[in-house]
């Protein structure tokens, strides 16, 4: 059995981060889809609380750069508007798959970059795991 701590963060937004959570794993070997699942997973519980919080905050995570690019041509980003309701686990898991797969964000274990969903990690006790979710700089 091993407990990983997972911080996600978006940078320039601190404070409308995912929380971070423990992923605890019946061994220290997994593919990142299975990481990326828990983890996911673990947040939501983290934020049920506060329905309209988790749903801006998984909004936010997975918006994907052509989202961001229609937008900006109108001159602002802004979340769906859609009434907060409690998110669908199975469906949340599967949308961070899909961001995962076009870059929205990238995963570090151990300070090493995971490029695929299958590939598998070894997680040892104290190496942290970190979602980074991309933004494009303004002009590229």
């Amino acid at each position: 059995m091993v407990d990983i701590a997972v911080r996600s963060q978006v940078p320039g937004m601190s404070g409308d981060d995912l929380p971070a959570v423990l992923v605890r794993l019946a061994d220290e070997r997994t593919i990142v889809r299975e990481l990326v699942r828990r983890a996911v997973e673990e947040q939501i519980r983290e934020l049920r609380t506060d329905a309209a919080r988790c749903r801006r905050m998984l909004d936010r995570q997975y918006l994907s750069n052509a989202d961001l690019r229609t937008q900006a041509t109108n001159g602002a980003i802004r979340m769906p508007q859609q009434a907060p309701a409690d998110p669908d686990v199975t469906e949340e898991v599967a949308r961070a798959h899909r961001a995962f797969a076009r870059g929205t964000f990238v995963v570090f274990v151990d300070g090493r970059q995971v490029v695929d969903l299958d590939e598998e990690v070894v997680l040892r006790l104290g190496a942290p795991v970190v979602f980074l979710r991309l933004v494009a700089l303004a002009g590229g």
